[in-house]
C-alpha cells in the first residue's frame, strides 16, 4: 500500500514527524510497527527499507513515522525521507508488533527513552479519545528539555489524574533508584519499556533483578539510536 505525504511536523529541532495518508483503510493497535520501503537512488548499505512504530493512533487515520536525523551522518534513506515534499509517496507492508496494551485497566509502567516515547503516543491519545482509563506513570528519560510530544502528553495528564509523567533529563538516567522513588509498588504494575536498545536491554535486566515477574516487563527496542 502505498502512502501520501500531508505534513511534516518539527517536534523538536532535532526530531520531525512525518505525517501521511494512506491510499486505502488501514488498521492497527496502538503500539505496533509497519514495514516502510522508500525507494532512492543512490542507495547505501542500510538499504531502501526500514520499520518505524505508527506513532499515530487509529482514531487519527493516519501514519506518523517521528524520528531523529543526524545530517550527513544520516542513512541514505533518511536523507530522503527528510527531502520529501508534501504529496510524495512511501510504501508500507506487514503492520507487526504485540507491544500493545491489554488490560487499560491494569496499572502501567511506561518507561520511553528519547524517541522510545513514539509508541506510548499511539497508546495514550487513543485511550484520551476512546475515554478509557490511563492507569500509566510514565518515565520519559531525555538528553535535554526538549521533549517530543510534550504538550501533547501534558495535555493528556491534565484531563486524566491517574496518568502522571516523571521527565528524566541527562546526565540522569532511569535506574532502580528512579523507578523505587516513583513507583512505590513495584509488583503490581505491567512494566512497559522502550527506546534505544542499549537502554532497553539494561533495563530489562535492571528489572528483573527487582524481582518483577517476566510476564510483568514488555520491550520494544530501537535500534541505531544510542542510549539517553
Amino acid at each position: 500500500m502505498k502512502l501520501q505525504l500531508v505534513e511534516k511536523k518539527q517536534e523538536t529541532p532535532d526530531v520531525t514527524s512525518f505525517i501521511f495518508t494512506p491510499q486505502e483503510p488501514l488498521t492497527w493497535v496502538p503500539g505496533q510497527f509497519l514495514h516502510y520501503v522508500l525507494h532512492h537512488e543512490p542507495t547505501d548499505e542500510r538499504g531502501s527499507d526500514r520499520w518505524f512504530t505508527n506513532s499515530a493512533a487509529p482514531f487519527e487515520n493516519n501514519v506518523r513515522i517521528t524520528t531523529r536525523f543526524a545530517g550527513e551522518k544520516g542513512s541514505s534513506f533518511k536523507k530522503k525521507l527528510f527531502s520529501l515534499k508534501e504529496g510524495e509517496e512511501i510504501e508500507i507492508s506487514l503492520t507487526e508488533g504485540d507491544f500493545t496494551l491489554d488490560d487499560p485497566s491494569q496499572k502501567h509502567v511506561f518507561i520511553a527513552g528519547g524517541i522510545g516515547i513514539t509508541p506510548f503516543r499511539s497508546m495514550l491519545t487513543q485511550l484520551a479519545y476512546d475515554k478509557k482509563p490511563i492507569n500509566v506513570t510514565l518515565l520519559y528519560a531525555n538528553r535535554d528539555e526538549q521533549v517530543v510530544y510534550k504538550e501533547e502528553l501534558e495535555e493528556v495528564a491534565k484531563n486524566n489524574p491517574s496518568f502522571t509523567i516523571h521527565y528524566i533529563f541527562s546526565p540522569e538516567h532511569i535506574d532502580e533508584e528512579k523507578i523505587t522513588q516513583h513507583i512505590p509498588d513495584i509488583h503490581t504494575p505491567i512494566f512497559y519499556v522502550s527506546g534505544p536498545e542499549p537502554m532497553v536491554d539494561a533495563l530489562g535486566e535492571t528489572l528483573k533483578k527487582m524481582g518483577i515477574a517476566q510476564d510483568h516487563i514488555k520491550q520494544d527496542w530501537f535500534p541505531g539510536y544510542p542510549a539517553e
